[in-house]
């Protein structure tokens, strides 16, 4: 594991340099980060926590350090939406947003598939790959895909995963039990999305003290 000091130095500058790409789409609850709302709601309190002299536990790490990841990814591959189909315009992206959730959703999919150590699922892949291709296209072309694409990857995936008896709990699905112990949000919560992103409105304001 990467030294704990260092990784939290890395987060706090990470968000430091995408503070605007970042608060933007908090601001706007855009679409394009709706599906890992809660991971970056957990990433965020667990380093407040760091900040406020907490000692986190070994299991609290690693839940940082697997969230910053994915967090990170998640934002360089909408970074790079932004900047290759978009010119940097967040304001036309934003229109994209539900079809960037898409193409999100299906990346995480193939990782999954990707790290399996069966054959037989790997060869499973190309059925992702193939709407990763088409989803893409919409978006080279500054269009939304069509919603039966969310029902397509629903029936690809659920396909691979019960035909070779998977059991797959994504991160967005680990980070949201999570949350749910930290106490981030309740389990009853009316609409959790808006319940996450206004929490996360209200942290960003604190973090930026930390780190200006």
């Amino acid at each position: 594991m990467e030294d704990v000091m260092t990784i939290y130095e890395d987060y706090a500058s990470w968000k430091k340099e995408n503070s605007t790409l970042i608060q933007t789409l908090v601001k706007n609850k855009s679409k394009s980060i709706q599906r890992f709302a809660c991971v970056l709601a957990v990433v965020d309190y667990l380093y407040l926590q760091h900040e406020k002299g907490k000692k986190l536990s070994e299991d609290e790490e690693v839940i940082f350090s697997t969230g910053f990841d994915y967090v990170y990814d998640s934002f360089m591959m909408i970074d790079n939406i932004l900047q290759s189909d978009f010119k940097g315009d967040i304001n036309e992206m934003e229109k994209c947003s539900q079809t960037i959730n898409l193409l999100l959703y299906i990346n995480d999919f193939e990782s999954e598939i990707t790290s399996s150590s069966d054959d037989n699922v790997k060869k499973e892949l190309k059925k992702l790959t193939d709407l990763d291709e088409k989803v893409n296209q919409y978006l080279e072309r500054k269009e939304n895909a069509p919603d039966e694409y969310f029902a397509l990857l629903n029936d690809i995936t659920d396909d691979i995963f019960i035909s070779n008896n998977m059991e797959v709990h994504t991160v967005e699905e680990i980070f949201y039990e999570i949350a749910l112990e930290y106490n981030i949000y309740q389990e009853d919560d009316f609409d959790m999305f808006n319940e996450v992103i206004n929490r996360q409105i209200e942290k960003d304001r604190k973090i930026e003290k930390f780190i200006a």
